[in-house]
């Protein structure tokens, strides 16, 4: 934004990168982002290949705004998709009516796993369908051998109803990062719904069920 006192900020994206570049030490701490001004999609997918959070998009032209957001800059983020088993679902908070979110897991050696709680993507229309849904499935304890976050105001049901997330990752405890709620699957048994494995990797070993 500033080199030896000037103000660069008026300048255009490509030639504030070109004086960084010019002034930017050989470290292997260091490493300059190159501008590629074409096969943007192609990239995308490259990073959603590799696993990676996704790709930026910076307008060629533009400015640097101090201190606010512009459309000239965005944060393209790759997600990714999983059956679920709704297992339980948390008190009323805020504003949304019915339940706070939803308590899920996979089958796992005969078994359910925990892998989070999703309340972001729950539309405005959901959450009485849902509560109407789940109230006949209540069950008077916990399907996980182990405690989970907000257990103490949970309701239990019985794992029937199988929903869709998307998210961004996998955490190493095997938990879901940033959830969001894309909709219920009737095309699937809940005994079916395991963690899907990317073809090529490994899944992770967490070291516990909780």
């Amino acid at each position: 934004m500033f080199h030896d006192g000037e103000d660069l900020r008026g300048l255009k994206l490509l030639d504030r990168k070109k004086r960084l570049r010019s002034i930017l030490p050989r470290h292997k701490l260091i490493g300059f982002s190159r501008h590629r001004k074409t096969f943007g999609t192609k990239y995308f997918g490259e990073a959603e290949r590799r696993g990676l959070e996704g790709i930026m998009a910076k307008c060629a032209e533009s400015t640097y705004v101090s201190g606010g957001r512009t459309i000239d800059w965005l944060k393209i983020k790759t997600s990714k998709r999983q059956e679920v088993v709704i297992v339980g679902f948390t008190a009323p908070r805020r504003s949304r009516p019915f339940f706070g979110a939803l308590v899920l897991a996979v089958r796992e050696k005969n078994a359910w796993r925990y892998i989070g709680h999703v309340g972001t993507g729950v539309q405005p229309q959901d959450p009485r369908r849902l509560h109407g849904k789940l109230m006949p499935l209540k069950a008077a304890k916990s399907p996980f051998p182990a405690k989970v976050k907000h257990q103490a105001v949970t309701t239990w049901v019985r794992p029937s109803l199988v929903a869709e997330v998307k998210f961004t990752e996998w955490t190493t405890a095997g938990e879901m990062r940033h959830p969001v709620y894309r909709g219920l699957r009737t095309d699937k048994r809940a005994p079916d719904v395991v963690r899907e494995i990317p073809r090529g990797k490994h899944k992770p070993q967490a070291s516990n069920t909780g």
